[in-house]
């Protein structure tokens, strides 16, 4: 029996997703804490992460996402709901990460909820997944905590690195299906 994604509906919330502006696209990138961040963050970007890297995730199938309060643009958090190619209604979440200023407060988990209630409610998900280094034990609790359940290892090459890499899957489906 698949679990339900712990969703809130937005409107509810102090906080709310909005479209990424390219223009912050140097903030996400201070956000990363060294070089085992932004390979946990980003594997197959080589280094160093760029503002103009960040820029290029923004292609045809991602929606890149920011996190933000109702009244400030400043973003706190970033994320993007990607189609995943030849499934039908499968989306992806990649590229999450939190300002670390205002990490520990739970945003990692809201990002999470609100790109999954968008996956499901707005672009009618069957199913989102992600992958993720099974050492960020912050980013697991976060997924976790957002109603999404490990489901098996997967591995990636990574050119950057020129390795192979196992990674923990997560997933969320649709109750309606």
């Amino acid at each position: 029996m698949a679990a339900e994604p712990v969703i809130k509906p937005i409107c509810t919330q102090a906080l709310r997703l909005t479209a990424f502006d390219d223009r912050y696209a140097e903030r996400v990138v201070s956000w990363v804490r060294g070089s085992q961040e932004a390979h946990w963050l980003a594997p197959r970007t080589p280094p160093p992460l760029t503002g103009d890297k960040v820029r290029a995730w923004a292609r045809p199938g991602r929606g890149p996402f920011m996190l933000v309060t109702r009244d400030d643009p400043e973003p706190l958090a970033y994320g993007e709901l990607n189609v995943l190619p030849r499934k039908r209604r499968e989306y992806w979440l990649g590229h999450l990460i939190v300002d670390p200023r205002q990490r520990g407060r739970g945003l990692g988990r809201q990002l999470t909820e609100m790109l999954l209630y968008r996956a499901f409610h707005v672009q009618d998900a069957r199913l989102v997944s992600l992958v993720v280094f099974p050492e960020n034990l912050a980013a697991i609790a976060s997924y976790r905590s957002a109603g999404m359940r490990a489901d098996g290892y997967e591995t990636h090459y990574f050119a950057p690195r020129n390795r192979r890499e196992r990674l923990l899957r997560f997933i969320a489906t649709s109750i309606r299906d």
